[in-house]
């Protein structure tokens, strides 16, 4: 298990130069054109600005913290993220602008680039505790949008913004155990061929 504070990211630029991003985690690949299976950051829109284009990825875009966040699409409806946990799924292919609506928004995001993977995000209320199941060749990643909490049996606080990475092992099993309160976001990532 590996525990990722949020404020040891670095900011680094949009591979479009016109925001900032904090990398949280990636697995690498020197097959794949986008360079990474996948691949979860960060990022604060403070203003209204066009996503970088990822053809051939999958992504997914979770509102983790500030206000409202539209998202405008090309040739698409406009959807809009109003609290925080809300995501939307879109191509890497599509061209997408976020507007925050009242101050800046920050956001979790998710790019799947390898086609033999599958992504689940679930977005569930941290109310006491909870169990981190971990299905086998899957990773998990635990990351707390708002609240505290705690990692059992251990003294490790994972703050608003902290993450818990989980590489794959061979059987299922309880990962860890969460006490706390706030909104969790738990991803799975899965081979195709696991299913």
């Amino acid at each position: 298990m590996q525990f990722i504070r949020y404020f040891d990211l670095s900011p680094l630029p949009w591979k479009n130069g016109l925001g900032l991003t904090r990398e949280i985690g990636l697995v690498a690949s020197d097959t794949l054109a986008a360079g990474f299976r996948f691949r979860m950051s960060r990022a604060v829109i403070d203003g209204q600005a066009a996503f970088s284009r990822y053809p051939g990825v999958r992504r997914w875009l979770v509102l983790a913290r500030g206000s409202a966040l539209e998202l405008r699409f090309d040739g698409q409806p406009t959807r809009q993220l109003d609290r925080v946990g809300e995501f939307c799924a879109f191509s890497g292919d599509d061209v997408v602008e976020g507007v925050p609506l009242d101050g800046p928004s920050e956001d979790f995001n998710l790019m799947l680039a390898d086609p033999e993977l599958d992504a689940e995000l679930i977005v569930r209320p941290l109310v006491g505790s909870m169990i981190l199941h971990q299905p086998a060749k899957a990773w998990l990643v635990f990351h707390l949008l708002d609240g505290q909490a705690h990692l059992q049996g251990t003294a490790l606080a994972i703050a608003a913004g902290d993450t818990l990475w989980m590489d794959p092992t061979a059987a299922d099993r309880i990962a860890a155990r969460i006490d706390g309160g706030g909104n969790a976001l738990i991803v799975v990532i899965t081979p195709r061929s696991a299913r």
